[in-house]
């Protein structure tokens, strides 16, 4: 907040003298200041992670990593109808192109004989929330996921979707929520682009301050994938899980789509407070495109809520996710490495040690390749995190 502060004062400072050389000219004094009221609305957020890592995957020896995850982002309030974000993170390189990272991950492993780390643009994006719609939002850039996620099981949690959205509320004690969006995956300059068009709807019902019910449904419309080379941010024509056919072109051979995602889902969530807040919350998800291994669904808890010094959370779901229910390159790519065609348990415990920091411990305990004929295999995965946020 000091810094924060001593910035505003330098540029107030900067304004100041701006003003000083433009007095005379009436258009340069009220592009000044117009331009100090939008600095004066704008917040600065960030944090900073340290992870120690430990992955047992059957048949294969240990891992240990050490991570590290650091994210700062300027919000200004353009105007009165129009906001702004722009958010850099840490994230690994994508392989075989240098100015692009790890869309799943902003995770930097500490390796390669203290190397610099790699800063992206992580979030970039305009929302206009018209006045004269109230509830309203139209967002268009690179955004936090538009959509009502109640698990990370179809959405990794650090996927920053890449269109345009468009998000409405209205009502008070029973709220009615709409979304939907129109993103771009992968962008072809010789053949189809590969998109998705997808709308969800909700109620949620809230009795009192802390207790709600929760009921939606979302269709995902995903967009010339059958045919199409898998989405793989690493460049080695990895499924994640996907059923795929090949196709060779001299010395080259690509993994494709098998099937398209035409992906319908159900989600409920219900919360109220016993001593300490509880939510419990379900999705179930089925594509209609292949006739088997087409369906997924989670199953979770939370109990309490880490917000002031002492406080903790416990959070429990269950997951499964079978081989064409969703695109493999989008799921949460800490669940047996991500992907689909697997199933398992996630534990959660975040302790507040203080203000602004958090001590967080998670578990997973998951099987992949899953689907029948396939040999599964264990997937363990246990990290231990130091959470500044500022």
């Amino acid at each position: 907040m000091k810094m924060k502060q001593q910035g505003k004062w330098a540029l107030a400072l900067l304004v100041a003298a701006g003003f000083q050389t433009a007095q005379g000219d009436p258009a340069a004094s009220s592009n000044t200041l117009a331009r100090s009221s939008w600095y004066d609305d704008m917040q600065i957020k960030g944090d900073m992670r340290y992870r120690f890592d430990n992955i047992q995957l059957e048949g294969q020896p240990n891992r240990e990593r050490e991570r590290l995850r650091a994210r700062v982002g300027l919000y200004p309030q353009i105007n009165a109808d129009v906001d702004a974000g722009l958010r850099l993170g840490t994230a690994m390189t994508v392989s075989g192109a240098p100015g692009e990272g790890n869309p799943k991950s902003e995770n930097q492993t500490l390796t390669d004989q203290n190397t610099q780390k790699a800063l992206y643009l992580d979030l970039g994006y305009l929302d206009w929330h018209p006045h004269a719609v109230p509830g309203l939002d139209v967002i268009g850039g690179k955004m936090a996921n538009p959509f009502i996620v109640v698990d990370t099981y179809l959405w990794d949690p650090d996927l920053a979707p890449e269109g345009l959205a468009a998000k409405y509320h209205v009502g008070d004690k029973v709220q009615f929520l709409a979304n939907a969006t129109y993103q771009w995956l992968k962008e072809r300059a010789t053949s189809d682009d590969s998109r998705l068009y997808a709308g969800q709807l909700a109620l949620n019902y809230k009795p009192d301050a802390d207790s709600h019910v929760m009921v939606g449904a979302s269709y995902y419309g995903f967009q010339k994938m059958q045919g199409f080379q898998v989405l793989d941010w690493q460049n080695n024509n990895n499924a994640w899980g996907n059923t795929i056919t090949k196709q060779v072109s001299g010395t080259t051979t690509n993994s494709l789509y098998a099937n398209e995602f035409k992906v319908l889902e159900g989600f409920a969530e219900a919360g109220t407070k016993v001593l300490v807040p509880v939510t419990v919350f379900g999705a179930y998800a089925r594509n209609s495109d292949p006739g088997n291994n087409n369906q997924a669904w989670t199953l979770g808890l939370l109990l309490g809520k880490a917000k002031d010094p002492g406080t903790f959370q416990v959070g429990y779901d269950y997951r499964h996710l079978e081989k064409d229910a969703w695109p493999g390159a989008l799921p949460d790519d800490d669940a047996w490495g991500g992907g689909t065609d697997g199933a398992g348990h996630k534990f959660t415990l975040v302790y507040q040690l203080m203000k602004n920091l958090q001590l967080c411990g998670t578990c997973w305990l998951t099987r992949e390749n899953i689907a029948p004929g396939e040999t599964s295999r264990d997937y363990k995965e246990f990290m231990v995190d130091v959470l500044a946020r500022f």
